[in-house]
């Protein structure tokens, strides 16, 4: 009987013991769970932004934590800006600078997640002799946006650099990156701005090269390295349904260790783009250089340094506003 007893209180006291073990052990959260409902992105289908609702569509990582992402093809940004203005999208990719320029319109839109970081080229013929920012002087260059992050980066940079005022001294001319693309291919331009998408196969075609890279301009600058294009939702919608924010940024998170690893998906999409092998193969390793997956501290703070730097060159006329909208990033849904 004794021994009995004995053996009761051990196995008691051991079931105690591990009660008080599992209570200590840190606990897993459960995956974020929308509910059910759409997410309307709105998508330039030509973009490297493509790819995120390519291989979300291609895993199913919508239907994995609950929501449908829905996608709106756009070609114009100002397009883009009235679907959210007019509430007929929740998320866009925009670069910073415009969607700082949303926000000081009266559109609050709100960064939930990254995408990339600088990403964008300045191409020139194979043959060409531009080396730097101060041989484009008196040469016909393309822009894809007067008012873009790149070209008032680059005045920056050429001023900064060589004390020349690029606005002035180049002849500019400005279009969407795939007429640039035309125009530079029918010896109309000696220089142009690229969109990352179309830059790989137009330097493995051997016809290109970069002359830079927006990065470049940024890293020699000693300007902090963030993300240049993120996924913003309109701040209502992320208010009102915090769980689809949620539920998109895991899936985001999934579909970058997916673009980091599986070689399929830029195949099959490279090939939806129309890139050659070797386009495919650069764009590949240049994105995967450039993707974000998730928002580090500091970084809306080196946007507003970075906002002060080109402010100082171009002035809020040009820019559009006179101070950068902070915080536009938030972290609380990763």
């Amino acid at each position: 009987m004794l021994g009995s007893k004995l053996m009761l209180r051990g196995a008691t006291l051991a079931f105690a013991a591990l009660l008080a073990i599992t209570a200590a052990m840190p606990r897993a959260e459960a995956a974020p769970r929308g509910d059910g409902g759409s997410i309307r992105m709105m998508l330039n289908p030509a973009g490297t932004m493509s790819l995120l609702p390519f291989v979300v569509k291609k895993f199913k990582l919508d239907e994995k934590y609950g929501f449908k992402l829905e996608t709106l093809p756009y070609t114009n940004a100002n397009t883009a800006t009235t679907a959210m203005q007019s509430k007929s999208a929740e998320m866009i990719v925009y670069e910073w600078l415009a969607t700082a320029r949303i926000i000081d319109g009266g559109i609050p839109v709100v960064g939930v997640a990254p995408f990339m970081t600088y990403i964008n080229t300045v191409l020139v013929p194979v043959d060409s002799p531009i080396k730097t920012l101060a041989d484009l002087k008196g040469k016909k260059l393309g822009v894809h946006s007067k008012v873009s992050f790149d070209w008032l980066i680059m005045q920056a940079a050429a001023k900064q650099q060589f004390n020349i005022d690029l606005a002035k001294e180049v002849n500019i001319q400005e279009a969407a990156a795939p007429l640039l693309r035309g125009s530079i291919e029918n010896g109309q331009l000696d220089a142009t701005q690229m969109w990352n998408s179309l830059a790989a196969d137009m330097i493995a075609s051997g016809k290109y090269k970069d002359m830079l890279t927006i990065r470049s301009i940024t890293e020699g600058m000693g300007i902090p390295t963030v993300p240049y294009l993120f996924f913003g939702m309109r701040a209502d919608y992320v208010k009102e349904r915090p769980d689809n924010v949620k539920a998109f940024v895991a899936a985001y998170q999934d579909a970058y260790e997916i673009l980091k690893t599986d070689g399929t998906v830029w195949e099959e999409r490279g090939a939806e783009m129309k890139l050659s092998p070797a386009g495919i193969k650069a764009f590949r390793d240049q994105v995967r250089r450039d993707l974000v997956k998730k928002f580090e501290p500091g970084m809306n703070e080196a946007i507003t340094k970075t906002f002060d730097i080109i402010l100082k060159v171009a002035g809020p006329e040009v820019i559009g506003l006179s101070k950068a909208p902070a915080p536009m990033l938030s972290m609380d849904y990763q």
